[in-house]
């Protein structure tokens, strides 16, 4: 279940010290955007970063910091730009210099900011919060309630999911005795309850998209103060770096899309090997981002200190790329990582004859599709890539997430197997002896059929499922579903590493290295390496279950054992 409606609005802003006074404490201040509230806070770069600076602390997003750049600043106002977001924001200083108020502008719209500087960071003020967590599919989610009492007597009330870092967003609460009702608009969320004798807890449930979940709220009666955690990415790369580091863009082949990214590269030993960087299923930015790890740009860093350029790009329709997500399939990535080919062989310090792609999971499908297109991609990586169908791929995949987040009910495995097979088989049918509605119903009847009573109970049940039926219909899906990656990696003569983690719960490295051997072997491919990495899972960190729930929780973003094979096999198949 998802909470987000979107990525927030702002990610990122860019201030730096205005005096010496300001320098040696942090800015506070919080950003109405409509249906969120999002608090900043403005401090310096952790000291044991030899580069200084200053970076900008989203409360709302789960703590996550973001170095500012790009300020400029005179006595009477300052102001930065985001080229990677494309934001900008101008604001003005008091006499005194400390407060800064001024205007975010970003995709069309604009936001007012004010900024106050104190000595230390000020503490949020809620008057009560309340916490709990629901049970979703995958795992439990924590959630939070905060409550601001104001001097006239009513309240302003914030929702956090808190386990998905995404806080701020606007809520309603409405008592009557013992009875709540807490009214989540922006994500279409209600929670109905009621209170114990003391108040200290709320027992009711969380209903979301046609799902009603429990949901025990209890009231925090610690120091209400928010303190956020600090995120430990330690592989995160910092400047300064002993590459070069530019700013790109290039147009794609289809769809008048243009691709803005990154390309790092060596400062000696040109023209040198490169590697496109492919990323996996959804929208995603340069450096896949995904719970404040950013692997792309580990891997990129990785290679450009061992003599190997990368280029890696926002996804069309994301970040600082144009074009339009949604309406894509993965042929349309497919000419994406083409014209990024076509980029690379234009640079004069890069060898036109070592050049290759690395995909990770749907960018392991890319990579293969485009190395059939082009004889001279000089190799190919597939990081958690497939070697089946995508009908095989989620079939497996839903029984083993569950599995590694500890359900281990037989029955209730069986259920999720059948529920997931129907509703695949509907996103796939094109019956012409039925009308699309008729369909519908009669899939939704056999899935309620499958479920144990108290889930046929359930008023939202039916919701539910139609809209897990609607999301498989979409172009992408049904592409992925039956898309059958083993012709077409029959068809790629290119040198070929296949990694998986032995602990990967997304694509189960047993099914799919299998399949990816037969096919190059089918194909006379001898120039292949197949390896499963011990211990390690879908986003080949070292893990203890494979877990998606464990993803956050682990500080490293890829393991060496990952990164080491990798560099060391392309230094090996480009320098033949």
């Amino acid at each position: 279940m998802r909470f987000l409606l979107t990525t927030a609005l702002m990610s990122m802003m860019a201030l730096t010290a205005i005096a010496d006074e300001a320098a040696s404490g942090v800015w506070y201040g919080k950003m109405d955007v409509g249906v969120r509230e999002f608090r900043f806070r403005i401090e310096p770069v952790d000291a044991k970063d030899a580069t200084g600076g200053r970076q900008l602390v989203s409360l709302d997003e789960g703590g996550s910091a973001f170095r500012l750049e790009d300020f400029k600043e005179d006595d009477t106002s300052f102001s930065f730009q985001l080229k990677l977001t494309k934001a900008a924001y101008e604001g003005t200083k008091s006499d005194d210099g400390k407060i800064v108020s001024g205007k975010w502008k970003q995709s069309g719209t604009e936001f007012d900011l004010v900024m106050q500087h104190f000595e230390k960071a000020p503490e949020d003020g809620a008057t009560e919060v309340w916490t709990g967590q629901i049970g979703t599919l995958f795992q439990k989610l924590s959630l939070r309630f905060r409550v601001y009492k104001q001097d006239d007597g009513s309240e302003q009330v914030r929702f956090d999911s808190v386990s998905q870092k995404a806080g701020g967003f606007k809520a309603e609460r409405k008592t009557d005795g013992d009875q709540w009702t807490i009214n989540v608009k922006p994500l279409g969320g209600v929670f109905v309850g009621v209170a114990n004798a003391d108040g200290t807890t709320v027992v009711g449930k969380w209903t979301q998209g046609g799902a009603a979940l429990d949901l025990t709220l209890t009231k925090d009666l610690t120091a209400v103060p928010e303190t956020v955690p600090s995120v430990v990415r330690p592989q995160t790369p910092k400047p300064p770096f002993p590459y070069l580091s530019e700013e790109v863009s290039f147009r794609s082949l289809s769809h008048e899309v243009t691709l803005a990214g990154t390309l790092t590269l060596p400062k000696a030993d040109v023209p040198c090997a490169a590697a496109i960087l492919i990323s996996g299923s959804g929208p995603q930015d340069r450096d896949e981002s995904l719970l404040d790890h950013k692997p792309f740009a580990v891997i990129a860093d990785h290679l450009a200190r061992h003599g190997i350029a990368v280029l890696r790009y926002d996804d069309r329709g994301t970040a600082a790329s144009t074009g339009d997500f949604a309406t894509a399939t993965s042929e349309d990535f497919a000419d994406d990582v083409e014209a990024a080919f076509g980029f690379l062989l234009k640079d004069k310090r890069i060898d036109p004859r070592r050049i290759g792609l690395i995909g990770h999971s749907e960018g392991g499908i890319i990579a293969p599709m485009v190395a059939t297109r082009r004889e001279d991609v000089a190799f190919a990586v597939l990081l958690a890539g497939t070697g089946v169908n995508g009908r095989e791929i989620l079939l497996s995949q839903g029984q083993l997430i569950l599995k590694a987040e500890g359900i281990a009910d037989e029955a209730a495995l069986k259920i999720q197997r059948e529920t997931q097979t129907a509703i695949i088989e509907a996103a796939l049918s094109e019956s012409t002896t039925e009308s699309s509605e008729a369909r519908l119903k009669a899939t939704v009847e056999k899935l309620m059929a499958l479920l144990p009573p108290e889930a046929q109970q359930n008023d939202g049940m039916q919701q539910t499922l139609e809209a897990g039926i609607a999301m498989m219909k979409t172009a992408w899906f049904r592409y992925f579903l039956t898309f059958e990656p083993g012709p077409v990696l029959e068809r790629v003569k290119c040198p070929v590493l296949a990694l998986n983690g032995e602990k990967d719960v997304q694509v189960d490295p047993k099914l799919n290295l299998t399949a990816i051997r037969a096919a190059l072997e089918k194909g006379g491919n001898s120039r292949f390496e197949i390896v499963e990495l011990p211990g390690l899972n879908h986003l080949f960190q070292t893990c203890t279950t494979g877990g998606v729930s464990e993803y956050h929780l682990i500080e490293e973003t890829m393991s060496p054992l990952a990164l080491d094979k990798m560099t060391e096999w392309i230094r090996e198949v480009t320098s033949q």
